[in-house]
């Protein structure tokens, strides 16, 4: 990993995105990523953890919107993407760009920080779940996506032998509340239990207190959001940024793009990959939850930066207008 990509983007935020790329399974254009996140994507390239797609050039998602596909012509000033709703918008190298996350890289590296004899190879279960040999004399298991495996019970049985596996995945967008499997596998959410620094893994031992995904100092870049949309800082509060889940950091980001002006509920949520209707869904607290302030901080920080208009459906962050003035 060079100094110059280090210098820009912290371990935490390469690993995040990391660990997002992977359990997507699918190519990432590089137009749908946030500046931080273009230089999260050229640390992982510095360490051959992405490599390029090859997409089709004839047609691209808007350069603007980032919403419709639309074909790619030639114009007086170059390439552009006639889009159905922005008409022709330029478009640059980054727009005609895909990066594919290299799962063979993560197993390796994964099967070193786990201390993995050598002469135990890799085996590819089905597509995005993997057997990489035994640690502790226990099976482990890595999955794209911790849902592949509970949704698919008779997968996970071919994937187990007579000790309790260890079963790596990314963490889900939804919060998991409960341990996966009652027991039956020791669950080890790859955001916790490893982190990523000089183009190496490192395992953190279950039972120690994993280091925070946030290493980096939540430093506010965005407005009053942190690099990774992470943290948020409320000036009304007195006190220390509100730490904020996935999916709520994926919301923030994406009423982020859109610079103040207002857009409908399924917009929103198409662009954070999020499953629920609205963008407070993922900020409600739930009644065993009421009063603590892990959980009530981040929906009152909803509730001072996003703006619902209940008739036209819409709901905007002015915040994100005022920013990108």
């Amino acid at each position: 990993m060079t100094s110059a990509n280090l210098s820009k983007v912290g371990n935490a935020t390469t690993w995040a995105l990391a660990c997002r790329l992977f359990g997507g399974e699918g190519p990432l254009l590089e137009s749908a990523l946030s500046d931080p996140e273009r230089s999260a994507l050229a640390a992982l390239s510095d360490i051959r953890a992405v490599k390029l797609h090859h997409v089709d050039l004839r047609y691209v998602l808007c350069p603007y919107c980032q919403l419709h596909r639309g074909q790619v012509v030639q114009s007086a000033n170059g390439l552009a993407c006639q889009c159905p709703d922005c008409g022709s918008v330029a478009v640059q190298a980054a727009d005609r760009q895909a990066w594919v996350f290299d799962p063979d890289w993560l197993i390796r590296k994964l099967r070193g920080a786990l201390n993995v004899p050598a002469q135990q190879g890799a085996v590819a279960v089905v597509n995005g779940v993997w057997r990489l040999g035994t640690y502790q004399r226990r099976p482990v298991i890595v999955a794209r996506s911790l849902d592949l495996l509970l949704q698919r019970p008779s997968l996970f049985e071919r994937t187990r032998g007579a000790a309790v596996p260890w079963l790596i995945t990314p963490k889900p967008v939804r919060d998991v509340e409960h341990v996966p499997f009652a027991g039956a596998a020791t669950w080890l959410p790859l955001e916790e239990r490893f982190t990523l620094y000089g183009g190496n893994i490192s395992f953190i031992e279950p039972g120690l207190a994993p280091e925070p995904m946030t290493l980096d100092t939540p430093v506010l870049v965005h407005g009053p959001f942190s690099e990774d949309f992470r943290w948020v800082h409320l000036a009304d509060l007195q006190g220390d940024p509100i730490a904020l889940t996935p999916a709520q950091a994926a919301v923030f980001r994406s009423l982020w793009h859109f610079a103040g002006q207002p857009q409908e509920a399924h917009t929103i949520m198409s662009r954070a990959d999020c499953s629920s209707d609205k963008p407070i869904d993922v900020f409600k607290v739930k009644p065993k939850f009421q009063g603590d302030p892990k959980y009530e901080l981040p929906l009152q920080a909803y509730k001072a930066l996003v703006q619902t208009d209940r008739r036209a459906g819409t709901y905007v962050m002015p915040c994100a207008a005022v920013a990108t003035a």
